[in-house]
């Protein structure tokens, strides 16, 4: 059986476990930076976990995309929350606009992967709403074809009649 590798272990530790590794590396006003090498013996002897510097130094790396990432949600939402109190605004326009802030946020805070993701699951949804149509009136042009089947074999009724119901089928 594998071990479960040190940077897997510090990303899944509690929320509280994550804020007190940020701002041991992030102290807010003049609060001291404690040294990599101090974190390292702290995670060691507080939370159990044994890592390399480097290791260390790619989850800090990991941690600070986290936090820009939900701090971009978070203003996402905020947008929403504050659009969603005008009642002229559709939901549809709430939703890209709040997702125009993510992408904004996620671009300010450098992350062009983010925004490429962004970029390839607007385009795929919008594939998906085209197919979405394409299947609807493929269903509508169904539906009609079954009607006009059903006229046309329809021997109790004359050209005329027949004539008049592929009209009302067909909308002409």
């Amino acid at each position: 059986m594998k071990d479960t590798r040190a940077d897997a272990k510090l990303k899944n530790l509690s929320e509280e476990d994550l804020e007190f590794l940020w701002i041991m590396r992030n102290p807010s006003d003049d609060g001291d930076k404690v040294k990599l090498e101090d974190v390292r013996v702290y995670c060691q002897n507080e939370l159990g976990v044994t890592v390399s510097l480097s290791t260390l130094h790619e989850f800090y790396s990991w941690l600070s995309l986290k936090k820009r990432m939900e701090a971009a949600q978070a203003r996402a939402e905020q947008t929403r929350m504050e659009m969603l109190k005008d009642s002229t605004i559709s939901a549809a326009d709430v939703e890209r606009v709040a997702q125009a802030v993510f992408t904004a946020e996620s671009l300010d805070a450098g992350n062009v992967a983010a925004y490429v993701a962004l970029a390839k699951l607007r385009l795929q949804s919008r594939a998906l709403d085209q197919d979405e149509r394409r299947i609807e009136l493929l269903e509508k042009k169904a539906a009609q074809a079954d009607a006009a089947t059903k006229v046309v074999g329809n021997a109790d009724l004359s050209e005329s009649e027949k004539a008049a119901k592929l009209r009302e089928i067909f909308g002409a």
